[in-house]
């Protein structure tokens, strides 16, 4: 992407799943980045094929906390000299020392995601506060009318769809050896976001018709 924000890169998968799912497509991708760093410096002494390996396996095992896109961040703020002047040469020392200052800049965004997030559960907990539970059953009460409404039987068993989805489910390999989870389209899903994303996909396909 050439347009990126910290924002948008903090909420992407990270390294250390994607190296999980395909090693040696993530290293790749990586290498993919550090060659269009170097491309995009004009210096005398630039790094090669091998320099370019080295740092991205660098990068894959030492920087599994962050995302290709941080990654990205990180190589174009270098590349523009924002972590330091580059002095007419580029290595893999140089390159991984740029991510220490990366990760100030991305703690910033990190700590506004996690007070937001902060603020959305206050609002939750402040409806399961008993005092806000009780005012909202005595509004229920006296809205209640004498004739209970029509509700809707409980199923005895799944109904068909369910159960498809249920052995489609069964069927897919589990992600690292862990039961609770099955990969569909090379991520890993529990079988409640399994069936949301089946169910948009099956969504899909019907507003295409």
């Amino acid at each position: 992407m050439q347009s990126l924000s910290v924002t948008h890169a903090i909420k992407q998968d990270k390294i250390a799943l994607l190296r999980k799912l395909d090693r040696q497509t993530t290293k790749v991708k990586i290498m993919q980045l550090v060659t269009r760093c170097t491309q995009l410096l004009n210096v005398q002494n630039n790094m090669n094929a091998v320099q370019i390996e080295f740092c991205a396996e660098n990068i894959l095992e030492k920087m599994w906390m962050y995302s290709l896109e941080d990654i990205q961040l990180c190589l174009d703020r270098g590349a523009i000299g924002e972590y330091g002047t580059l002095f007419n040469r580029i290595d893999p020392a140089t390159i991984l020392a740029w991510f220490p200052k990366y990760d100030a800049q991305r703690q910033i965004a990190v700590e506004a995601l996690n007070q937001e997030q902060q603020k959305q559960n206050n609002i939750y907990e402040m409806f399961q506060h008993p005092q806000v539970v009780d005012a909202i059953q005595q509004a229920a009460d006296k809205l209640k009318i004498a004739e209970a409404p029509a509700q809707e039987a409980k199923r005895s068993k799944p109904s068909r769809f369910e159960q498809m989805l249920m052995d489609e489910y069964d069927e897919l390999p589990t992600w690292d050896n862990d039961m609770r989870f099955r990969v569909y389209n090379n991520r890993p899903y529990q079988f409640t976001e399994y069936r949301k994303e089946r169910y948009r996909e099956l969504i899909e396909q019907q507003n295409e018709y």
